[in-house]
């Protein structure tokens, strides 16, 4: 064990966790978690007073006040592996609620580009989190916490869907795109017709990060929730932000309002 405390177990670097660079105290207990290290910059058009504490890989994290309640944002990366490494890391610098803002691929017709996903449950194909827990062991969210992010986005005027997605750990062959984009490339036979097996189930999107999120955030007792972008449809072809990155930022911190109100009522 080196000076400073660190151990292979548990590493750490001048006293700061080892991949978010980021001390005990050192961020308010509410944390939203994008994969984007860029929705980290954006969320300026929310939040006031926005500035960056660490920057270490794909972990970005940065600060700021929202309604006068402060929040951080720490960008997880692609895919469950790195969320794994940054959940298990917030939880030890003092992260008590987080909030998955990302996007998802529709593969229902009638969800267009920009439309707000509220995930209810996720089923699981694979990443960091089979390493945890059994694939039976499901994936929800905190009830509280799927409440407040339905008022969020009645305040605030915005149209949301409740579903089941479906989080796969491959982006490209995983999720039915052959490799080099056309069917003569490779493309496993149990692959070719995925989507539709996935809307045969009523399964309304897919993604790549937030069943293992769910998963870790239970594990760890933390209040876990997701809210999803459409960034794209499957089904029609389209593809694009259409400003639901912006809205799923705003969604989720007010919800972080909401349960923060909540719980200084409780204590009263």
């Amino acid at each position: 064990m080196s000076e400073n405390g660190s151990k292979a177990t548990a590493p750490t670097v001048s006293g700061k966790v080892y991949h978010l660079r980021l001390e005990q105290g050192e961020i308010p207990p509410y944390v939203l978690l994008p994969g984007d290290q860029g929705t980290t910059w954006h969320i300026s058009d929310v939040w006031k007073d926005v500035k960056e504490l660490a920057y270490n890989r794909e972990y970005r994290t940065v600060v700021g006040d929202y309604e006068g309640v402060a929040m951080a944002m720490t960008s997880t990366g692609i895919g469950d592996q790195p969320a794994e490494i940054c959940l298990n890391e917030l939880k030890k610098v003092g992260a008590h609620t987080c909030i998955k803002v990302g996007t998802a691929e529709a593969i229902r017709e009638d969800l267009e580009l920009g439309d707000i996903i509220i995930p209810i449950a996720c089923m699981r194909k694979g990443g960091a989190v089979t390493h945890y827990v059994r694939p039976e062991f499901p994936a929800v969210p905190d009830l509280h916490m799927t409440k407040a992010l339905m008022e969020a986005c009645e305040k605030l005027g915005y149209r949301y869907t409740l579903g089941v997605i479906c989080t796969i750990s491959s982006y490209y062959v995983g999720q039915g795109r052959p490799i080099d984009g056309d069917e003569s490339s490779y493309f496993p036979p149990q692959n070719k017709d995925l989507l539709e097996r996935l809307r045969n189930a009523k399964v309304i999107a897919i993604d790549t990060e937030t069943a293992g999120e769910l998963i870790m955030g239970y594990l760890h007792k933390l209040k876990m929730g997701a809210i999803l972008s459409v960034n794209a449809n499957r089904v029609t072809g389209a593809w694009g932000d259409n400003g639901g990155e912006e809205k799923a930022c705003r969604i989720a911190s007010e919800a972080v309002r909401i349960l923060k109100e909540q719980e200084e009522q409780q204590k009263k």
